[in-house]
């Protein structure tokens, strides 16, 4: 637990995609000083929290812009919210600093000065391969733009992530396969994020779904997509290492890796959420205010304000263990529960008698090849480490 993720949230972006859930608000003017206060303000106040909490030799191993789009940020900025981490912080030699962006001109034009900064991984919002497909999901750049910019990019960048999402009603599976293929052959990325489109509550998408003027595709479909995708993405000798992440070897994303194990991370920016294991062994959860503006003004001051800070249910905290560690391919490190009945049910056994489930050497995992049911497992395990 000596390892830190630092997320930085910027919730500006040029529009709001319709079926986007996160914290994000259409670009408006803002003073580039204050923001830089703010930041270093909640970044001091967390390291003020890790010392009281007798956190020694603790490095940080990832550092995450996300948004919004933080390459809409001053390349200036993230530049000196690096070098202020670094003054307080250890950073590991092997640090992971990404950042997210969009396949425009706007943000290929700061790579450079990006790159400069210390980012060294972009995380890039590609979304569709196909002009029908990123209308449809109301991006602002076609799939022309993206193949330029891609190939100019990936000369600068060694390390680049793409988002994908799939199953969605206007796709023809075997073009979607043609298109993956294509993609996969041409451009050198890492790591690839491929999403089932969800209908989340509160965006555009969800209303359009309530009045039936959306459809989604069926779970015969989504499970095409599902199994084409991972099969092609295997032939192009990618890994997939959590349900909907691949990567090439030695490539995984340290940041999301983190969450997906319950480490310890910090979250700065509007409605950013941090997780910290205290020196009691009880997960405390820093929540910030979500309105950029809320947020700015209370960090503002030397005295910074947070929405909520509260101590995780400890059934609530290894329910989340569980649910987060078995989104990865390697499984549960069963040593993180202190709980371990449950998996003595008769409903786990016959889990494990059909093959769904695994568990060795004090690992639990789902077999890979039930992973588009992994909700359903899921609940079954959780149902029975709640009955234990």
């Amino acid at each position: 637990m000596n390892r830190l993720g630092i997320y930085i949230h910027w919730p500006y972006c040029i529009s709001k995609c319709p079926y986007c859930d996160f914290n994000s608000h259409k670009l408006e003017d803002y003073n580039p000083n204050d923001w830089l206060k703010a930041y270093k303000n909640q970044i001091k106040y967390f390291k003020e929290y890790l010392t009281t909490q007798n956190f020694k030799n603790k490095k940080v191993i990832s550092i995450f812009f996300g948004g919004g789009t933080p390459s809409l940020m001053q390349p200036k900025l993230i530049e000196q919210i690096l070098l202020f981490i670094n003054k307080l912080f250890d950073f590991d030699e092997k640090i992971e600093i990404t950042l997210e962006t969009n396949p425009t001109s706007l943000e290929l034009n700061k790579i450079n000065d990006f790159k400069s900064a210390g980012v060294n991984r972009i995380s890039l919002g590609v979304q569709g391969l196909n002009d029908i497909d990123l209308k449809y999901l109301g991006r602002l750049h076609n799939s022309s733009e993206t193949f330029n910019i891609l190939d100019l990019m990936q000369k600068k960048i060694d390390n680049i992530s793409v988002d994908l999402i799939y199953a969605l009603t206007c796709q023809n599976l075997e073009t979607w396969n043609s298109e993956l293929q294509v993609f996969l052959n041409r451009f050198s990325i890492k790591h690839l994020s491929a999403y089932q489109l969800v209908i989340e509550k509160g965006t555009k998408f969800y209303d359009l779904f309530n009045k039936g003027e959306l459809k989604t595709v069926s779970d015969k479909t989504y499970k095409q997509f599902y199994f084409n995708t991972k099969n092609i993405l295997k032939e192009n000798k990618f890994d997939q290492y959590e349900i909907s992440n691949f990567s090439k070897p030695n490539f995984y994303s340290k940041h999301n890796t983190i969450y997906w194990k319950s480490g310890n991370w910090i979250g700065i920016g509007p409605g950013a959420i941090s997780r910290i294991w205290n020196q009691r062994k009880e997960r405390i959860e820093f929540e910030n205010f979500k309105k950029p503006i809320t947020w700015l003004k209370n960090c503002l001051n030397d005295k910074v304000n947070l929405k909520k800070i509260l101590k995780i249910n400890f059934n609530i905290s290894e329910q989340e263990i569980i649910m987060m560690g078995l989104r990865l391919n390697q499984g549960l490190d069963l040593n993180k529960l202190h709980s371990k009945t449950f998996l003595y049910n008769d409903e786990i056994l016959q889990l494990q008698k059909q093959g769904i489930i695994y568990i060795k050497k004090n690992n639990l995992r789902i077999n890979e090849n039930y992973f588009n049911i992994h909700d359903y497992i899921v609940k079954k395990i959780l149902n029975n480490y709640l009955s234990s």
